[in-house]
């Protein structure tokens, strides 16, 4: 089993679960920060601390 620590999982752990609400809403934070039972400007946050960006495309 790796190393790690309480905030590395934490990190991973919220980083995971962003993500899926992010992926399950096709890329709409409002809709993910619902999903998380948040508001948009919190799940944002966390997510450039975290990282995550959403790329949309235009078609």
């Amino acid at each position: 089993m790796p190393a790690t620590n309480l905030r590395q999982a934490t990190e991973q752990f919220q980083r995971q679960l962003i993500t899926q609400a992010l992926d399950h809403s096709q890329g709409n934070w409002a809709a993910a920060a619902r999903q998380l039972g948040t508001d948009r400007a919190n799940v944002m946050r966390m997510a450039k601390r975290l990282g995550i960006q959403v790329v949309k495309t235009v078609v």
